[in-house]
């Protein structure tokens, strides 16, 4: 006596599996062959098309999702091979999502960095991010941008060259020696950093510096220091269409380098489009803050009236805990190099 048994058949193409659900007879061999010739012996009612067989069906099957890998190893592929930044215009800062969509720029504004080693940092939970190095804060990253910026026109593997004076200039920050001393210690934490980027499906990911080289020269003939910075070439692969912010950067510059919290809310609220609410508590901890939740509670308020200060966001509530904001809509990208 037989015994009717569901076995499972799976198939693994490059990391997608399929399970298929097959029925199986002990014995049963002869049965399905007399099956097939009766059937085939059978002239074909008018009307009726054959249906595809469990061979056919697999064939099409394996070569969709065959196709479907190769569309997502292209997509996987630019992002690899760009070795230019994409382009805006003056007016905006380009800024991949997992850097302001996380706490790797916290709104601490302290002196003395500590170190953090292999610090696994809060982040949406489509990014996964880790970081080894000084205590970086808001003040590096615009340092980063603005000198990201600078090499968005040239490939990511040249040197980029500009003076402090340009520098400070395009930051906003007041000319004072105080600012350039500020400026340099903020290009060498970025250098001596370890960071790890990845998205949670494994699609993509970094590893490696923010700067990959620095140095500066005499003075030039108007008696400007020669800066010269460097990126890791590979950085450019994080600035893909779909996964940078533009910053209005002149509303980052009229927000202050004081008021910390309203610039990290600034560049994480320009990562969405039409944000939905945040539990306060969830921003408490994407913005490694260093006060306490009460403090947070009341500095959040302050911070989001600022960004309506300076026309970011058009209104904002804090009801049950929760952070609601409208805002105008994101510049976009003028076109991929």
């Amino acid at each position: 006596m037989s015994t009717s048994q569901t076995s499972f058949v799976k198939l693994n193409f490059d990391n997608i599996e399929l399970l298929l659900d097959s029925k199986d007879s002990s014995g049963s061999a002869a049965k399905q062959s007399e099956s097939v010739s009766n059937a085939a012996a059978k002239p074909k009612s008018p009307g009726r098309t054959r249906q595809p067989n469990a061979a056919s069906s697999m064939e099409v099957l394996k070569r969709k999702t065959t196709e479907a890998l190769m569309r997502q190893r292209s997509v996987i592929d630019a992002r690899m091979l760009q070795t230019v930044l994409p382009m805006w215009d003056d007016d905006n800062r380009g800024v991949p999502n997992p850097l302001i969509r996380s706490g790797l720029f916290s709104v601490r504004n302290t002196e003395k960095r500590e170190y953090l080693p292999k610090l696994h940092i809060a982040s949406l939970s489509n990014y996964n991010v880790s970081y080894t190095g000084q205590d970086l804060q808001q003040d590096d990253l615009t340092v980063w941008m603005s000198l990201i910026n600078l090499a968005r026109n040239q490939p990511m593997s040249d040197s980029v060259l500009f003076t402090g004076y340009q520098l400070i200039k395009d930051m906003g920050w007041r000319m004072h020696s105080d600012s350039y001393r500020r400026a340099k210690q903020s290009i060498e934490r970025l250098k001596v950093t370890g960071i790890e980027i990845s998205t949670n499906n494994s699609e993509s990911a970094y590893s490696g510096s923010l700067i990959r080289e620095y140095a500066w020269t005499a003075s030039d003939d108007k008696g400007n220091a020669r800066w010269m910075v460097r990126f890791e070439p590979t950085v450019s692969m994080l600035f893909m269409e779909d996964t940078t912010t533009l910053l209005e950067w002149e509303t980052r510059k009229s927000i202050g380098t004081r008021a910390t919290l309203a610039l990290f809310l600034h560049s994480f609220y320009s990562s969405h489009r039409d944000p939905i609410p945040f539990k306060v508590e969830k921003l408490y901890e994407l913005c490694r803050s260093g006060d306490s939740l009460s403090s947070f509670r009341r500095n959040i308020k302050n911070a989001l009236t600022k960004l309506v200060d300076v026309g970011f966001l058009t209104m904002f509530v804090v009801k049950d805990d929760t952070v609601h904001v409208q805002k105008k809509l994101k510049p976009k990208l003028i076109r991929a190099k």
